[in-house]
């Protein structure tokens, strides 16, 4: 049976004294420790998103920039191309004048050397008559 004397009191007290002791000796700092750790963690959270942030920002930025930078290489791939039909054309019609120049030399020569061999055959043309009658008629003339 239970005995409601002093000891009873004493060991309540020394139950309370305890209590607080253990509070403010362990449960007070562990849970100081936890709350800063809490906070630790909530700060690198935190940091985490904004690194986040910053690198998706980043990628938009150099997606961009690539996006611009392929479309001034198809722009200046175009107008290399564009030059290079110019000059092509250039080229072209240059040569093209040139064939131009060098077939009329080519006509004109030939017709100059046509007339001559008709002035060389027009001044033989009795002597071939004489021979072609020669060899007909077996006979000179």
């Amino acid at each position: 049976m239970l005995k409601l004397d002093i000891t009873l009191w004493i060991q309540i007290v020394e139950a309370l004294i305890l209590t607080f002791i253990l509070h403010y000796i362990l449960t007070k700092p562990v849970m100081s420790y936890m709350e800063k750790r809490k906070e630790h963690f909530k700060a690198l959270e935190k940091e985490i998103d904004e690194l986040m942030k910053s690198v998706e920002d980043n990628i938009k930025r150099y997606e961009e920039e690539i996006a611009k930078a392929r479309e001034e290489g198809i722009k200046k791939r175009e107008m290399l191309k564009e030059e290079g039909r110019k000059i092509e054309k250039e080229l072209l019609a240059k040569v093209m004048k040139e064939v131009e120049e060098y077939k009329n030399r080519w006509a004109q020569e030939f017709a100059r050397q046509l007339e001559e061999v008709r002035k060389q055959l027009q001044a033989n043309i009795e002597m071939f008559a004489n021979l072609i009658v020669e060899r007909v008629l077996g006979r000179k003339v």
